[in-house]
């Protein structure tokens, strides 16, 4: 019975994954969260990805004080992201996500919305690093929801499923941007950046 749960997860990611990349179309991802951990976040391989992501953030940003997370769902990585961070926040395009993450972490403080709008929803507020952990794609203007996280950063770090960076390189190439090393779990690789304001 869990395989084959596993299996119809992963078949309803796809199929809404695939109409949503870099159109902006938020409902689809909103609607994804129809059910619980669309992503499989609870798999090994994204236990893995979530430790080396941490380390990145050990690395940039030692002693980070502030941290806020693009994408946090349901709160899975944002539990892990709460060992590198003093005080961690969530932005979330999904409500129905958003209610199940401040289940889980109360004591964290989530906002639905864009990351367009990052500065509207945490009004006044700067982070130490902001994190786009494989969710830059579902965006349809990177550059300006990248220029709009670094607005509100001091560190910004991305890291995108290899397979689907290519469209976005080039937005990592300009100043304060840097390549970090590849982010590789079981059979998949995630490219890494960072942007530290100058």
């Amino acid at each position: 019975m869990t395989s084959l749960r596993a299996k119809l997860r992963a078949l309803w990611a796809r199929w809404w994954l695939r109409r949503s990349r870099f159109s902006g179309r938020y409902g689809d991802l909103d609607r994804l969260y129809m059910i619980e951990d669309p992503w499989n976040l609870a798999s090994s391989k994204e236990q893995a990805r979530f430790d080396a992501s941490n380390r990145l953030v050990r690395a940039l940003a030692p002693g980070c004080r502030s941290l806020l997370e693009l994408g946090s769902g349901e709160g899975l990585q944002t539990e892990h992201l709460m060992r590198v961070s003093a005080e961690v926040a969530g932005l979330e395009i999904s409500s129905a996500a958003v209610r199940r993450a401040e289940a889980r972490l109360p004591q964290v403080t989530f906002r639905v919305g864009r990351a367009e709008d990052a500065s509207a929803l945490f009004p006044g507020r700067r982070f130490d690093v902001v994190t786009a952990f494989e969710v830059l794609y579902y965006i349809e203007d990177v550059a300006g929801a990248l220029t709009a996280l670094q607005s509100i950063a001091d560190t910004l770090i991305v890291t995108s499923y290899a397979a689907r960076a290519e469209r976005m390189r080039g937005l990592f190439a300009g100043p304060g941007w840097q390549r970090l090393d590849d982010i590789e779990a079981a059979d998949t690789r995630w490219e890494a950046y960072a942007w530290r304001r100058g």
